[in-house]
């Protein structure tokens, strides 16, 4: 099962193989797996070998761990939620586009002049005028997302609370005859603040990811602006990169 001889760390051949048991729903959702004792004879490696095989296992999301009781195969609600960075969709129609069931609880929704740094993104004069909305989302009961978003009022679209909760950005200026053409996007960390961190349910420090978007329509006016901060153990990117020809 494992080669010695391999380069690849034996702890990484035994991450591999664990994720295809996994995958293959040999270990069901929920379900504890085998117990470290049992592994190590199994693999016929050392303990820390063990360890660090599942402690990967359990930093990608596939599994985790409840004290005392054992590690377990993470399920729906444990997994993280990953999105291609190849494709400009909102976040919650994203989630949608997944079969999931994202739920909107709108924190702030007024009109207000819009903060220097948005009204630079958004290509305004500083001041205008702008819709502001503060919104946390969850999916499975469990917050996911904590989202800052600035909308222009010079695009005459009107917001209420009821709309924003069934539909994305993206969607509603759409509905709007305002067709999303592009996006820009920043993404890093930061340590969540208190009140961040009460919001998203993670310990007040704990690093979040976040996102900073502007959509740009025609004549690459740019449109919205996003902040959105993500719980890091529930939500990842992804891209897919491709080997450019080599300079002569």
């Amino acid at each position: 099962m494992l080669d010695p001889h391999s380069r690849m760390p034996l702890y990484h051949q035994i991450e591999s193989h664990l994720r295809e048991v996994i995958r293959s729903g040999k270990w069901q959702a929920g379900e504890a797996i085998p117990p470290e004792r049992l592994l190590i004879e199994q693999y016929g490696v050392s303990r820390i070998t063990i360890r660090q095989a599942l402690a990967n296992l359990v930093a990608a999301g596939l599994l985790y761990r409840k004290h005392g009781r054992g590690t377990f195969v993470a399920g729906a609600k444990e997994r993280p939620i990953t999105e291609s960075l190849a494709n400009l969709t909102g976040h919650l129609e994203e989630l949608q586009l997944r079969g999931l069931d994202p739920r909107v609880r709108v924190l702030a929704l007024e009109t207000r002049p819009m903060i220097a740094e948005v009204a630079e993104a958004l290509q305004r004069s500083p001041g205008a005028e702008g819709w502001y909305l503060y919104r946390i989302v969850t999916v499975e009961q469990q917050p996911l997302m904590l989202s800052t978003v600035w909308l222009p009022c010079d695009l005459g679209v009107e917001l209420n609370e009821e709309l924003l909760k069934q539909h994305g950005m993206a969607l509603l200026l759409t509905h709007n005859g305002i067709a999303p053409l592009r996006g820009s996007q920043r993404i890093g960390a930061m340590s969540a603040g208190p009140e961040e961190a009460r919001l998203l349910g993670v310990r007040a420090g704990e690093a979040v990811l976040r996102v900073s978007r502007v959509i740009h329509g025609a004549a690459d006016r740019p449109l919205v602006w996003f902040r959105t901060l993500y719980r890091s153990d529930r939500y990842e990117y992804e891209v897919e990169l491709k080997r450019g020809r080599p300079h002569a």
